[in-house]
């Protein structure tokens, strides 16, 4: 569950368990297998986890197919669990395929509709961050800002050049050569551009609502243009990363341009300050998350991020 917070993206991610009982770890090697898929974003979380209670005797594998992809094999009972940065949606924006943990939900039940019983837990928070490869005399800057308008601007077309004036007035005059803009996007169904664009639809309607055609949000960013699109957080951070992509900016998890020591742009949050999405950021913003606690709410303990949007800590 995961939103940008004037700069910052905070979440956490829903996990969807079924209603089963876990055997006993007590039991040691009796363990089967469990499985997993889905969000991208929190591959490097999951993973870390799953190296923690291999030493316990428990088999598990997570696959990092995207969050869409993820609610779809839960829902297809070919997983155990599920990862994804946004519940489900009733149907799928880009196919119109059902979006729901039932597998024909026109044949609802008592009528034989096969709807796997689950639970959303939130696991985990973070911050969505933009890496960028912009290198001036051969040497990568590692100080760009750029201003939340700004980044609509260059994620909707309307900017296309580092030398662009919003780029060199965000860089407090500093201008840049004139270098062409790639803009990097997730292929697969993602819950980072679901978020991405439910932020760009709330602060920045009028630069994303004329791109996209209407007032929506979508986990299949819209490609226009010379837009490249690649696979999972893996893809996108590597392509950023690699030689030949000198001008290109993308979205992905933090911990993905820290692994690689690549800088990330440091966003203009409502208190006028530039800001990275640090443990310390986010957790400030993480302050103006609201959960649904309303148990009867099919929505029950998914997030509410609206008030995070106007939050005007210096700190966020």
């Amino acid at each position: 569950m995961r939103s940008l917070r004037n700069g910052i993206a905070a979440l956490a991610l829903i996990s969807l368990a079924a209603g089963a009982t876990a055997p006993s770890v007590e039991a040691a090697g009796a363990h089967q297998q469990i499985t997993g898929s889905g969000s991208s974003w929190s591959a490097n979380a999951v993973s870390q986890w799953i190296a923690d209670v291999t030493a316990n005797g428990l088999q598990v594998v997570f696959t990092s197919t995207g969050s869409a992809q993820g609610r779809k094999d839960f829902t297809n009972m070919t997983t155990d669990f599920a990862v994804s940065d946004i519940g489900y949606q009733g149907s799928d924006s880009a196919t119109g395929d059902s979006d729901s943990p039932c597998r024909n939900p026109a044949d609802l039940p008592p009528n034989g509709a096969s709807c796997r019983k689950f639970a959303y837990l939130p696991i985990v928070a973070g911050g969505t961050s933009f890496p960028y490869n912009l290198k001036v005399a051969g040497k990568l800057v590692r100080n760009l800002r750029l201003s939340g308008e700004t980044l609509a601007k260059i994620f909707t077309g309307q900017i296309t050049d580092w030398s662009d004036a919003a780029i060199t007035a965000d860089m407090n005059g500093k201008k840049f050569p004139k270098i062409p803009i790639i803009v990097v996007l997730h292929s697969e169904g993602s819950g980072s551009t679901a978020q991405f664009t439910r932020y760009l639809n709330k602060q920045y309607p009028s630069i994303w609502q004329p791109y996209v055609g209407g007032d929506r949000t979508t986990e299949y960013y819209p490609r226009k243009g010379q837009m490249i699109a690649q696979n999972g957080s893996d893809g996108v951070i590597n392509f950023i990363t690699s030689a030949a992509a000198n001008g290109s900016i993308g979205y992905d998890e933090y911990s993905y341009a820290l692994a690689k020591n690549f800088p990330v742009v440091k966003i203009k949050n409502a208190a006028g300050y530039y800001i990275l999405p640090t443990q310390y950021n986010v957790a400030v913003a993480l302050t103006k998350a609201k959960i649904n606690e309303d148990k009867n709410s099919p929505n029950y303990l998914l997030q509410n991020l609206e008030d995070v949007y106007s939050f005007n800590d210096p700190r966020s």
